[in-house]
């Protein structure tokens, strides 16, 4: 089990490098003696935890806890300490006599550090279970994705908190909380009081806890039921995006678009992911059509005689079928500047195109794969010797409005120019969680994923004043690059003042789990200025 490792690191850059520290105070888990059960070790952790913030509550400075320190947003950033909960990654079977009477799929419940990864996630649930969804990045930690509501793009499905039934965390020296939505338990009561000294079974307090924000407390671990393990049809296609086809994903018939975009189709995909190049649009709008980017899953029952090899094998490194920040990396990586011969905003699309190999070959049969080999392994770019910024910020608008909303962007996208970016759009219905930025009940996300540039950043923005100037609904991820106000906040989410509203009740949630020290202490330049703190 980790123990508690103390120093000053001398430089601190996130994974995007998107915030730089120096000289800050560390706390980081290493390891230290041997395995523990469930109970014992998420016991040290979460005591672990109560004593980083009780040094840090005598300081009077804030402390933030990361998992990978993904997110690209101000939600990472304070002047005061950093706890790296990364070796809080293990991950339990949960006994029987453990669960409480809403555990109906006994075998399906697992009981996660939250400094685990989806990666370490997939490898310990698969082939016999199964993830139903995950972001674009297998990297990301189970309290990190909680953290900014992480989607993915599978049909008829919210984001990956959709998954948790139960949650603890932990909100100072001493004091932790068992919460779950009720009214029957999914942890038994008895398993449940021996982990926290505080179990609740309500509603809207599980609810802020599903998205949290980095703002009520340290996630030491989350109870998740997983699906029966499944595998995957793996296709990708370049194919004309049309108006009419636009118009398909907006009224949900994403049968008759798979069937559009690649024939053999004969059902609904389980999984749409659509890259498509901003400089030229859909026809209908501005031009001829394109060839966009297209990637369909099929889920398919698992033939066990062969699953098994499916999930200690599969995808190559970077072969992620919808990780477009990496597809641009890695052309970047290879393809200087200098030697494009477009300009470098159009050759941005350009580029993605030529690292997005279509799939199958006519004639033979899709890639079978787990999820978990479908989606990953993401490799973290120093080990791959990238050195590019990143640009993305993110969007959740109402699929009923895709049509308008989509050409309300490109035109704002195009009014001084464009970004160094490339749109996708991904799928998401009826997301957990009272914070979650996929607030519709069918949202489509839609990403602009790029370069770091002035152009990049002034193109987002455009794009949300344009909606706003509109009044077309959005929401922008909390995790990315995109604008994110007080004002917004509370145009989104109600004011957090109103009791009655999502943020209302998300702040009620923070002041009923943390004490007025705890509360400074647990916080971020980010919630300040979201209003939220």
């Amino acid at each position: 089990m980790p123990a508690l490792n103390w120093s000053k690191t001398p430089h601190w850059r996130n994974y995007h490098r998107t915030q730089d520290r120096s000289q800050v105070d560390t706390a980081k888990l290493v390891p230290n003696g041997a395995p523990l059960g469930a109970i014992a070790a998420l016991r040290q952790t979460a005591a672990q935890f109560g004593f980083v913030l009780a040094s840090a509550a005598r300081q009077k400075l804030p402390l933030t806890a990361l998992g990978s320190a993904w997110s690209f947003s101000d939600i990472t950033k304070n002047n005061g300490f950093l706890l790296h909960t990364g070796l809080a990654q293990h991950i339990w079977q949960v006994d029987a006599a453990d669960l409480g009477p809403a555990a109906v799929h006994r075998d399906r419940m697992v009981l996660v550090h939250g400094g685990t990864t989806i990666h370490e996630l997939n490898a310990f649930l698969e082939p016999d279970l199964s993830l139903i969804t995950t972001g674009a990045h297998d990297g990301q930690t189970v309290g990190g994705m909680l953290g900014t509501g992480v989607h993915g793009s599978v049909l008829r499905y919210g984001g990956f908190q959709n998954h948790v039934r139960g949650v603890h965390i932990v909100t100072g020296p001493g004091e932790s909380w068992w919460i779950e939505r009720g009214p029957m338990p999914w942890l038994a009561s008895a398993t449940a009081a021996a982990l926290a000294n505080h179990v609740v079974l309500e509603p809207d307090l599980f609810d802020a806890a599903l998205v949290h924000l980095g703002g009520l407390g340290i996630i030491n671990a989350v109870l998740i039921e997983a699906a029966p393990g499944y595998v995957v049809d793996v296709v990708r296609v370049k194919h004309p995006l049309t108006a009419a086809s636009i118009g398909l994903l907006e009224k949900g018939d994403f049968a008759a678009f798979a069937r559009e975009v690649w024939a053999p189709s004969r059902e609904e995909p389980y999984y749409i992911e659509v890259i498509l190049d901003p400089f030229h649009p859909y026809a209908g709008y501005r031009g001829a059509a394109h060839n966009a980017l297209i990637t369909l899953f099929y889920k398919r029952e698992p033939d066990r005689s062969i699953t098994r090899s499916l999930a200690a094998n599969g995808a190559s490194v970077v072969e992620a079928a919808h990780e477009t920040l990496n597809l641009l990396a890695k052309a970047l990586s290879a393809q200087p500047e200098q030697d494009l011969l477009l300009p470098l905003p159009q050759a941005v699309a350009w580029l993605v195109a030529q690292e997005f190999h279509p799939e199958p070959a006519a004639g033979t049969v899709p890639r079978r794969m787990t999820w978990g080999k479908a989606n990953g392994p993401h490799v973290r770019q120093e080990i791959l010797g990238w050195d590019i910024e990143l640009y993305n910020a993110a969007y959740a608008i109402e699929r009923q409005h895709l049509t308008t909303t989509l050409k309300t962007m490109l035109d704002a996208f195009h009014s001084n120019g464009g970004g160094h970016q490339v749109f996708t759009l991904r799928f998401v219905t009826k997301a957990a969680g009272l914070m979650a930025f996929t607030r519709f009940d069918d949202s489509v996300v839609i990403n602009m994923d790029g370069l770091r540039t002035l152009n990049s950043s002034d193109a987002a923005r455009n794009v949300a004043l344009a909606l706003e100037r509109t009044a077309i609904p959005f929401s922008q991820h909390w995790g990315k690059q995109g604008v994110i106000t007080s004002t917004r906040v509370a145009r989104d989410f109600g004011s957090p003042a109103d009791p009655t509203t999502r943020a209302g009740r998300w702040r009620a949630a923070r002041y009923r789990l943390l004490s007025p020290a705890m509360r400074e202490t647990i916080r971020s330049d980010a919630l300040s200025a979201w209003g939220l703190a």
